[in-house]
């Protein structure tokens, strides 16, 4: 269905803070928990609690692919805290990751930490590189060693010293965190968006555009989603969302519907932290 043309100007997007303003970026579909032993920068070894959360792919039915396209797996993570004081979006973390079927393919998942104060626990949230799942079949999402870089703050937003710590699963070389079925067939759809870009953002804004790719159909129009929730509709290649909370973490997708109706897939997600007050 075609929607009416609006205005050349971005969309404010106000977000329903009931249902998807979380603190963070959360990908539902993957519950996986596990222990590691992390060595620490300053020469501590320390046994944590991880949690791995995230969602495979339903490109194809239930977690399910096309072997001829792209698929993108969005990965959550909670682990122990190794450090006092506040930690936001510029501590990351890197986690190695293999996609063991037909043939292995090693990847990363690169995340970035929400904003947190003396927690017990740090979440982090992103996905992992885009996987090529060819040739078809099944392929087991491995997780493997965590390397974090940690940059803590005081309560003044003085930075305090960095901690970097290397963490490996206790039980083997990597952790189970689901199966995708990879399948031999293409789909006739409108291609995704792609190079999802935050342009601005404050404590409770976000400007974000992404590139679009041709089609047989014209675009009609595009679907935000924040936190898997449908916020705008934007026609034009851009969105301003609005009503954000400061300090906060969000995953943002974005799908093209074209003027027969058809969608593309969703977009690689995009994870993004709101600045403090």
């Amino acid at each position: 269905m075609m929607i009416p043309a609006r205005p050349a100007l971005v969309v404010a997007a106000a977000l329903a803070l009931s249902s998807v303003t979380a603190g963070t970026a959360t990908a539902a579909g993957v519950d996986v928990v596990s222990s590691y032993t992390c060595v620490t920068s300053t020469g501590r070894s320390v046994p944590v609690g991880v949690h791995f959360g995230g969602g495979l792919p339903d490109d194809v039915g239930t977690n399910g692919v096309s072997y001829s396209q792209y698929s993108y797996v969005d990965l959550d993570l909670d682990i122990t805290s190794l450090v006092s004081g506040r930690v936001d979006g510029d501590s990351t973390a890197v986690v190695q990751a293999s996609a063991v079927g037909p043939t292995t393919k090693q990847v990363q998942g690169h995340l970035k930490f929400a904003a947190t104060q003396d927690t017990q626990w740090l979440h982090a949230a992103g996905g992992l590189a885009p996987l090529y799942l060819n040739p078809a079949g099944t392929y087991q999402i491995r997780l493997g060693p965590v390397s974090m870089s940690l940059r803590p703050k005081a309560s003044d937003g003085s930075p305090l010293p960095q901690v970097d710590a290397q963490c490996t699963p206790n039980t083997g070389d990597s952790v189970l965190m689901g199966s995708i079925q990879s399948f031999g067939l293409n789909a006739d759809r409108p291609l995704r968006p792609t190079d999802l870009t935050v342009t601005a953002a404050t404590a409770s804004t976000a400007t974000l555009t992404w590139q679009a790719n041709r089609w047989w159909f014209p675009t009609a129009y595009y679907q935000v989603y924040v936190n898997d929730t449908v916020v705008a509709t934007p026609v034009d290649k851009q969105v301003n969302l609005t009503g954000l909370v400061p300090d906060g973490q969000y995953r943002v997708k974005v799908v093209t519907r074209d003027t027969t109706g058809s969608a593309s897939l969703k977009s690689e997600g995009l994870v993004f932290n709101t600045a403090p007050v």
